[in-house]
């Protein structure tokens, strides 16, 4: 009878560590989440300030010009990690 209730006893604690695992992968999962998405919202908020310097530094009639190179060096560094990550896999 005693080692029924140790095994019982031992299920017990073996599902409350898994339990208490999970949360704290859940949450590790979470705040990377939010940390992400704060990245997103400020990637994109340098975006489009990078954009407006562009217009406000140079002359209207190159400011296309600077414009193209910038999204272009834009796209390079994208591809550029995306492809990082590929690799990784």
């Amino acid at each position: 009878m005693s080692e029924a209730a140790d095994t019982r006893l031992e299920t017990k604690l073996e599902t409350k560590g898994e339990k208490i695992s999970d949360m704290r992968e859940n949450f590790k999962k979470g705040t990377f989440l939010i940390a992400m998405l704060f990245l997103l919202i400020a990637t994109f908020q340098l975006y489009f300030s990078i954009g407006q310097i562009i217009d406000t530094w140079f002359e209207p009639q190159y400011a296309p010009i600077f414009s193209a190179v910038y999204n272009f060096l834009v796209l390079l560094v994208s591809l550029y990690i995306i492809r990082l990550y590929i690799l990784k896999r």
